[in-house]
């Protein structure tokens, strides 16, 4: 029968069956994925009561909204800070002058990028800070250190700023219909 999740269950819990931890097997998050939203799809659910398929379809819900939070860096690191109540918010003043600077120099690198290459070598350049932050995001996580988590929480989410930014910078300006 279908049950309501339990409200003190964590994504973890239900998509990977392990406490909180920063570092995932994405790919067995992706199999327990489907194999739960295969569990609760209409087809699978249609000969249940009405009840049982809302309670259904609520899940699904859910373990999507999970899933997209746990195989997301950015997203799992927001998601881990909340569940220690040492949450980042949008709003918070706490910037480190050092990465603003830095990330107001790349800003301005891609504005004045006049090639593909010279953004070709800015994108590489910002992949690798991503990928670098996300292994000390690891590493701050691992070791219980939540400012610091905090801290390399909010230097991800300036460079999925720049990573977007480049991406419409790839995309061109947007084209105008006249009619």
């Amino acid at each position: 029968a279908i049950q309501a999740v339990s409200s003190t269950a964590t994504y973890f819990d239900i998509l990977l069956g392990v406490p909180p931890t920063f570092t995932i097997d994405t790919a067995q998050l992706r199999r327990n994925f489907l194999r739960l939203q295969q569990a609760v799809h209409p087809d699978s659910v249609s000969q249940l009561s009405a009840v049982e398929r809302q309670l259904a379809e609520s899940q699904s819900s859910w373990i999507n909204h999970a899933y997209s939070t746990l195989k997301d860096p950015l997203q799992r690191a927001h998601y881990m800070l909340e569940l220690r109540n040492a949450a980042v918010r949008e709003d918070d003043n706490v910037v480190d002058p050092e990465l603003l600077s830095e990330i107001m120099e790349t800003r301005e690198a891609i504005e004045a990028a006049g090639s593909e290459a010279e953004i070709a070598a800015l994108r590489e350049i910002n992949d690798e800070e991503i990928k670098e932050t996300v292994r000390m995001l690891e590493q701050a996580f691992g070791a219980e250190e939540m400012e610091e988590a905090q801290h390399l929480t909010r230097r991800l989410q300036y460079l999925k700023r720049v990573d977007q930014t480049i991406q419409e910078w790839e995309l061109g300006p947007p084209i105008e219909e006249y009619h």
